[in-house]
């Protein structure tokens, strides 16, 4: 079981993320809806995973992926976002890999076949 941290500016995608882990034998430990609490929750529960959007008002996925790998530089992220990145801004941010919406169990299952 991969203990998992949800950050994303939509409540709905938080919810529908966290069920669909729970579906697949991960466990959600943590969730945030900005960058700036989601840097202090991954600091506190010390996730395997953090599944990050990357569109977020204040802090984006970018810099909150930075301040992340700051506190736990060895942590997986799994970025979450409406356009594919480029690879330049993936290994900005040392991203394992990104998830495009609408997320799927499929989406999920596969990415977290990476870790």
């Amino acid at each position: 079981m991969v203990k998992v941290v949800i950050i994303d500016d939509s409540r709905l995608s938080v919810s529908a993320l966290q069920n669909m882990l729970m579906k697949i034998g991960h466990e959600v430990i943590g969730t945030a809806f900005d960058g700036e609490f989601g840097i202090m929750k991954v600091k506190e529960v010390k996730p395997d995973v953090v599944l990050l959007d990357f569109v977020m008002p204040g802090k984006d996925g970018l810099e909150t992926a930075q301040g992340i790998r700051k506190i736990m530089p060895n942590v997986k992220i799994i970025m979450v976002t409406q356009n594919p990145l480029d690879d330049g801004i993936k290994s900005q941010i040392g991203a394992l890999d990104h998830i495009l919406k609408p997320i799927t169990v499929n989406k999920l299952q596969s990415a977290f076949a990476k870790i």
